[in-house]
């Protein structure tokens, strides 16, 4: 996989609060920026396939009008915490 280096802007502030806790945590500043990246993308990937899942269902939905009756819903939660509770 091929690397490439990107350069990030930072106020002084946050430089300063970067570099504090990369001493804190024995980390360098690169390695944090880096973790906090990956964390942010696997949040937000995972957001925007839901988003997408919920865009297909509704669209789907628009289509053939199938919906699921609001008491049978509650029945089947009902079900579900009962036998949670055993």
């Amino acid at each position: 996989m091929a690397k490439s280096t990107l350069g990030v802007r930072l106020n002084e502030d946050t430089q300063q609060r970067l570099e504090a806790l990369g001493k804190a945590r024995d980390r360098t500043p690169h390695y944090l920026m880096k973790s906090a990246i990956e964390r942010f993308l696997e949040v937000e990937e995972a957001l925007e396939t839901e988003r997408q899942l919920v865009k297909s269902r509704w669209h789907k939905f628009e289509l053939t009008d199938d919906s699921i009756d609001h008491g049978d819903v509650k029945s089947w939660v009902a079900g579900l915490t009962a036998s949670n509770t055993k």
